[in-house]
């Protein structure tokens, strides 16, 4: 009977350690997972590099509104809800981004469910919101101009951190994100996003390239600098987001978040005075009204 009492201690003690050590192996793992994704690549300074972008940080939608909208926009109810430093205006990006200067939103801090949909099963952190309303007094097609950025490339393409990013207007469902890869593309219509504009995944050549012609490839070089100077490791090229407006008050809300986890970060930057309402001319009905 003590021989048995014993086998059973040493069972249990035996069962507690291999459940420690596994413990100890999936923590271990997860941390090197994580460290590897934030040392996979050098620390670039695109603020500190000659030529580079130059940034001034933003608490209120203020100084973004006013950089974004056109001429002759009403807006109201503006909005910003990021972590410091996380958005701002920036100049000096003609030979990065393909226009000189604009508004820029990154990931932060602060987390946002509305752009789950659009990565589902994935989960969205760190998301940075820029809110207005507009008003038009008639449906009116409006555009603006925009860059999608991120760390992510290339190397996390098709490996679930497919950061996102939305422009979502008069709601928050997919349906309502105009930010959508334009008709210049191979695969035009589908959401922004780092899996859905790339030329592949740098260490897998299994992963497909997805609109590889509308990507601009930033890896880091050795030695450096990078083909294009900002610290994301990939870009698109100048997309325009275009949508149609209902008659009356506007809500458009401008999105983005990393995917999949917090670690590397994304950003949106969209052209100065590019956010414009095309005035509709006047019927020659119209005309003749006024001098009757």
């Amino acid at each position: 009977m003590l021989a048995l009492l014993k086998l059973h201690v040493a069972t249990r003690r035996s069962s507690l350690l291999s459940f420690s050590v596994l413990a100890v192996f999936l923590l271990h793992a997860s941390l090197a997972t994580a460290v590897e994704r934030r040392a996979s690549r050098p620390v670039k300074s695109a603020t500190a590099a000659a030529g580079g972008l130059v940034f001034t940080t933003a608490s209120t939608p203020a100084p973004l509104i006013q950089c974004l909208l056109g001429a002759n926009i009403q807006f109201r109810n503006e909005t910003l809800t990021a972590a410091p430093d996380a958005a701002g205006t920036f100049s000096g990006g003609t030979g990065i981004l393909g226009f000189e200067d604009g508004v820029a939103l990154g990931t932060g801090l602060i987390a946002d469910a509305d752009l789950d949909a659009l990565v589902d099963p994935e989960t969205t952190f760190d998301a940075t919101i820029l809110a207005f309303e507009f008003y038009t007094e008639q449906p009116r097609t409006f555009e603006f101009q925009y860059v999608f950025a991120s760390e992510e490339y290339s190397e996390y393409v098709g490996a679930g951190y497919d950061d996102v990013m939305a422009f979502f207007l008069n709601g928050v469902a997919a349906t309502n994100n105009i930010a959508r890869v334009p008709s210049t593309c191979a695969t035009p219509g589908i959401p922004v996003s780092v899996d859905n504009v790339n030329c592949g995944n740098a260490i897998d050549p299994t992963v497909p390239a997805v609109n590889c012609g509308c990507y601009v490839d930033n890896e880091v070089v050795l030695p450096p600098p990078s083909p294009v100077n900002t610290e994301m490791d990939g870009l698109t090229q100048v997309f325009t987001a275009t949508g149609v407006s209902i008659a009356g008050w506007n809500k458009l809300k401008i999105a983005i978040a990393d995917s999949g986890d917090s670690i590397l970060d994304s950003n949106v930057f969209i052209r100065c005075q590019s956010f414009v309402v095309p005035v509709q001319g006047k019927s020659w009905g119209e005309v003749k009204s006024r001098y009757r």
